[in-house]
């Protein structure tokens, strides 16, 4: 099996180091699946609005078929072997964003089988150790073996320099790149921390209908007195009433 990523390297700026895609293959990966374990959460929480082109039965179906399916081209075709793969990993994660996107509308007040509670739990465990532990791991990894951000002798900033290079002050502190290492990971965490929070939040909140605003501005009388509202119970009691009353 080839590397799926293309060996592209970027050169960062402030010599901080060389970013080759297939050296930091494993924090790419881990960040693309972070990234699609959230966009599922965020589509459960929407209400389900696509039509499905098929029954359930074929939808499931689907998935073993698109995995063998792609696994069998890619053998046959060796020279779009990794296109191929490719591709059938976005047709794989498409069909299940539109198997998710219309799936049967459920009533709120109808509570969780003890399966989806299971699968639910799976799910977060999954979606906590890749923000949690494997994205931050993988990138401390990659900044110390391949961008050599533990090198203690490399600084960002140096005590007695001017500050950038031109006006007249000297920096009065070093910062060198292991730290600069450590704000990076420590921003990662403060980031799906924050994000952690709201994603909770918004699930709690996702049955909540917010309550219809009435903007519309109050009607005046001829002397320009704003008229009061009539109270919803006086309208339809006034609607039922027979005509004669």
């Amino acid at each position: 099996m080839p590397n799926l990523l293309p060996n592209w390297t970027l050169t960062l700026p402030w010599d901080l180091g060389d970013f080759n895609t297939r050296e930091a293959g494993r924090l790419i990966w881990a960040i693309v699946l972070l990234v699609i374990g959230i966009a599922i959460v965020f589509a459960l929480m929407k209400p389900p609005k696509l039509k499905r082109p098929f029954s359930t039965k074929v939808g499931v179906a689907l998935f073993p078929a698109i995995i063998v399916g792609t696994l069998l081209l890619a053998k046959l075709t060796s020279p779009l072997q990794r296109t191929i793969i490719l591709l059938g990993f976005v047709v794989l994660v498409a069909h299940m964003f539109l198997m998710i996107g219309s799936r049967n509308a459920r009533d709120s007040e109808e509570p969780a089988t003890w399966a989806e509670c299971f699968a639910g739990a799976v799910g977060v465990f999954a979606l906590m150790a890749l923000g949690y532990a494997i994205v931050p791991h993988e990138f401390l990894t990659f900044a110390n073996a391949n961008l050599e951000w533990g090198d203690t002798s490399k600084f960002v900033i140096q005590s007695g320099h001017q500050v950038f290079g031109f006006l007249p002050v000297d920096w009065p502190f070093s910062f060198d790149y292991p730290a600069l290492r450590d704000v990076a990971v420590t921003l990662i965490y403060v980031v799906l921390l924050g994000l952690n929070l709201k994603v909770w939040v918004m699930w709690q909140n996702r049955h909540k209908v917010a309550a219809a605003v009435d903007d519309a501005p109050p009607k005046r009388s001829r002397f320009g007195r704003p008229l009061r509202k009539a109270a919803p119970e006086a309208v339809g009691a006034a609607t039922a009433s027979p005509e004669g009353a």
